[in-house]
């Protein structure tokens, strides 16, 4: 047996303080003698200049020291001349970078996002502006960007509209993730905002049906076409409004504001406006930068700088806090409310002083306050927009607009636009839905067709809910015998989907595809199968139909596309208009196939559909407001895909937070859940709006 006395475990003791003294003393001088290295993700040559903002920023940092003595180095990876995935690649198995600025373009974040954030490494790009990325990556603390999304120009754009008195506005949007935003959000704030939507269209981007596209714009007689396309294509629909000799202005977004535009319509272009990202006017950056390089900065100029000021500022917090996991770094930097900062010299200095030893301060940039959404975080809660005209040639700005509309310098906790909800004065109010109930009939039994009829793996998220509804009903005690299954079904098998023969609904949920028995699916779902069912009318090709009378509640449930007075079935050859809506109701109502027949329509523009619906005991809810889409929730980082609609997640939430919800109570509730369209609920009378949700949806 070995036997060591106090004096030798004091001396172990002393041993081990000494080396692991040395160990930290030699690990704190490599340390301070090793560079900050931020990646940078960019196109370095190009129409958009990243290199002198974000130079111009290193060396500021640099010129006071740095973070605690150590210098900042950019590590570019050039997208402009290397494949994306590849280079993004290359910084993930980099350990010496952890914070990467980029990537410019919302389908390349997309794509990497996941795979950084598997790796606990920061993206931080000044250029992405796409809608639904905060939707998408909310909250996980490692996808941040210092521009807003293009949500808060369609929010600026409708502002200006409206102070100009503009009662009707078409929208003309290009096919594309940057024009899929102000296809999404311009009917919502018009909505908002009081203005009529009567024509909203996307394209091809260099269509030929372009003319034709504008023509029919016009013949809605709108006061502006606002149109989110490129300079070629906004010259195009510049020349067939003159040529038209409509008196309807053009209103264009960022990605028209080129050269290219004026140099395409010469003296055409005069008088030509619209609005794009710039830095807030208080902050002097647009002059400091003028001056520095003779020539004025390019939109994401300031956005750029204050990317690496936040991924520094953020490793200068890691040298404070070592054990505190990366996100919640930038958390503490982007959320600090003490003193003041600025993008200089000084603010610089001061802001890293700060956060390595004092108070964390409130940081302000280029941009602006870079004050962020508090629960969801990604988007800075307010830009700045230039509303620029074209005079004598060259891009003129008007004004300057803060898309919150606040100049109080405090911290107000507030969202995204990119997360705007609808107003509560806007919902629904008519007699129906506050009328007394009688009950016709006896209820008899109780009869459910559910529909899924989106083809594809991009549309996963409709027959993720179709399935979903059914998933609800049968848990809620109704048998197959009484349900009517009608989905394309084709995600579980198609080649993108890596977990075959699987569909979930949450992010590594269970798979609700597995036991559920389709009564139709592929080329089977159809408009005129649909209306068969209902209808009862047995064919070689709906064979299996509802079997009701004037005793049997009906709900129906649909999650799909839609257009202006449709609801698209499969690749879209087939749909169900207004009319065809209202007169499968009504025969079904002069039939007697129905005591009381509940509607939930989760698709754009739902309401359209059923503004003719006169047939009574019939309630409709619908997830979009009739000139306006719908957006889809829950993004699955795992298959890259958005599993349910903001439309049927609300109202599963609002029945789970309440199992005995009534009709009544569900509208409101839903409602207020939805972010960016309009719940709709439209009631013909003699509905039962005071029972259970769950009640009704029982045998």
């Amino acid at each position: 047996m070995i036997i060591i006395n106090k004096r030798t475990l004091g001396l172990i003791a002393l041993i081990v303080v000494i080396l692991a003294a040395g160990a930290w003393i030699g690990y704190t001088v490599i340390h301070a003698n090793t560079p900050v290295r931020i990646g940078v993700l960019l196109p370095i040559t190009g129409d958009v200049e990243f290199k002198e903002p974000l130079e111009w920023a290193r060396d500021t940092i640099n010129s006071q020291g740095g973070v605690g003595g150590r210098q900042v180095e950019l590590v570019y990876k050039d997208i402009g001349s290397g494949n994306t995935s590849q280079l993004a690649q290359e910084l993930l198995n980099d350990d010496s970078v952890r914070i990467v600025i980029g990537p410019d373009k919302s389908d390349d974040l997309y794509a990497i996002a996941p795979a950084f954030i598997a790796k606990k490494k920061v993206l931080i790009s000044p250029t992405a502006t796409s809608g639904d990325l905060i939707r998408a990556f909310g909250k996980n603390g490692y996808v941040w960007r210092t521009v807003q999304g293009d949500v808060a120009q369609v929010k600026v754009i409708l502002t200006i509209l409206k102070k100009r008195g503009a009662t009707k506005v078409a929208l003309l949007a290009e096919n594309s993730t940057y024009g899929q935003t102000f296809y999404d959000w311009t009917g919502f704030f018009a909505t908002e905002y009081g203005i009529e939507v009567p024509f909203i269209r996307q394209f091809d981007a260099g269509s030929e049906t372009l003319d034709a596209d504008v023509a029919d714009a016009l013949l809605t007689n709108p006061d502006y076409i606002v149109a989110a396309v490129g300079p070629e294509d906004a010259a195009t629909i510049k020349r067939a409004i003159d040529r038209s000799g409509s008196q309807t202005k053009l209103f264009l977004t960022d990605a028209a504001a080129t050269p290219v535009l004026v140099s395409s319509l010469g003296t055409a272009a005069e008088g030509l406006e619209g609005t794009n990202p710039t830095a807030d006017p208080t902050t002097g950056f647009t002059e400091a930068y003028t001056k520095k390089f003779g020539e004025r900065p390019t939109d994401f100029a300031a956005s750029s700088y204050d990317a690496l000021l936040i991924a520094v500022f953020t490793e200068a917090r890691q040298e404070r806090a070592p054990f505190e996991s990366l996100a919640d770094s930038v958390r503490q930097v982007v959320y600090g409310e003490a003193t003041v900062t600025g993008w200089s010299a000084t603010g610089v200095r001061t802001a890293i002083e700060d956060t390595l030893h004092g108070p964390m301060p409130w940081i302000t940039g280029a941009s602006g306050g870079l004050e962020y959404d508090e629960v969801l975080g990604v988007d800075p809660i307010a830009s700045y927009y230039a509303n620029w005209q074209v005079t004598n040639g060259t891009f003129r700005t008007i004004e300057v607009i803060n898309s919150q509309n606040t100049t109080v310098m405090e911290k107000t906790g507030g969202e995204s636009a990119g997360v705007s909800r609808a107003s509560a004065g806007l919902m629904s109010s008519s007699s129906a839905l506050s009328g007394s109930y009688t009950a016709p009939e006896k209820r008899t039994d109780f009869k459910a067709v559910i529909v899924g009829p989106s083809q594809g793996w991009k549309n996963y998220r409709h027959q993720a809910d179709a399935l979903t509804i059914y998933t609800l009903l049968r848990q809620n005690g109704v048998s197959d015998d009484d349900i009517i299954l009608m989905t394309y079904d084709d995600v579980p098998t198609v080649s993108e989907n890596p977990l075959k023969g699987d569909i979930h609904n949450v992010p590594k949920g269970e798979n609700i595809r597995s036991g559920a028995l389709v009564d139709y699916s592929g080329s089977n779902v159809t408009a005129t199968t649909f209306k068969n069912i209902l209808t009862g009318t047995k064919t070689a090709s709906s064979p299996v139909v509802l079997k009701s009378t004037a005793g049997t509640d009906v709900f129906v449930y649909i999650a799909s596309h839609g257009a202006p007075g449709e609801i698209v079935f499969g690749s879209g050859n087939s749909v169900l208009t207004t009319e065809e809506f209202t007169a499968l109701t009504n025969s079904m109502e002069k039939n007697h196939q129905y005591r009381q027949m509940a509607f939930f329509v989760d698709t754009c523009f739902g309401e359209s559909v059923a503004t003719g619906v006169t047939a009574p005991g019939i309630l409709y809810l619908t997830g979009a407001a009739k000139n306006e889409p719908s957006l889809g929730a829950v993004y699955d980082m795992d298959i890259k895909q958005w599993l349910s609609d903001e439309f049927t997640k609300g109202v599963l939430s609002s029945i789970k937070a309440n199992g005995n919800i009534t009709f009544r109570d569900l509208y409101p509730a839903t409602y207020e859940r939805v972010t960016g369209s309009h719940v709709r609920m439209i009631s013909t009378g003699n509905f039962d709006m005071d029972a259970p949700v769950l009640a009704f949806l029982k045998p």
